[in-house]
């Protein structure tokens, strides 16, 4: 398998992680601006729309580089790492999750915040999201890596298990189905 196929796939999950927060943010943003636009108020609409916006592009961009760097970090792993199921979703979900749970922390301890400055609701929400994200990229993993068997990365008939590929051997061993 070559590499630039694995991060090729990265990249697909990577828009997948991004593109949830992005339509939710930007729609999210884009009915409060025309809430404030229909009562006159045409400054914060414009803000709001600038806001969403930016929202929506960075979701993208977080999105985008976490399938990246997943799918290189899938990409140079050993083989027989990438042969075990539980290691290679393990990989992934590391390779995912950590940045996002980096970037959250750092974020809310800016200013000199703690943790403990924000209520137990945001904690919930920030880590289920973090918890989300490395989760998909774990259940991706075999995907993004090629080891995976389901019609995504072999195709159907190219399951050992399944009845296509059996009619197949079938006519080709001069037998009728």
């Amino acid at each position: 398998m070559r590499a630039r196929t694995v991060v090729g796939r990265g990249v697909r999950l990577g828009v997948l992680i991004g593109a949830w927060p992005a339509g939710t943010l930007g729609l999210l943003c884009l009915v409060a601006a025309f809430v404030f636009l229909t009562g006159g108020l045409y400054g914060t609409a414009w803000a709001l729309s600038t806001a969403g916006g930016y929202a929506a592009l960075g979701s993208m961009a977080v999105g985008v580089t976490l399938g990246t760097a997943t799918g290189l970090a899938l990409a140079i792993a050993p083989r027989r790492l990438l042969a075990r199921a539980p290691l290679r979703g393990l990989l992934a979900a590391l390779t995912a999750g950590l940045p996002v749970a980096a970037l959250y922390v750092a974020f809310l301890t800016g200013d000199g915040y703690t943790l403990a400055s924000y209520p137990l609701s945001t904690h919930f929400v920030g880590w289920a999201v973090i918890l989300t994200i490395a989760l998909v990229a774990a259940a991706r993993s075999g995907e993004i890596a090629g080891c995976g068997t389901d019609a995504t990365t072999n195709g159907a008939s190219g399951d050992a298990g399944s009845a296509e590929a059996a009619a197949a051997a079938g006519r080709g061993a001069g037998t009728a189905p």
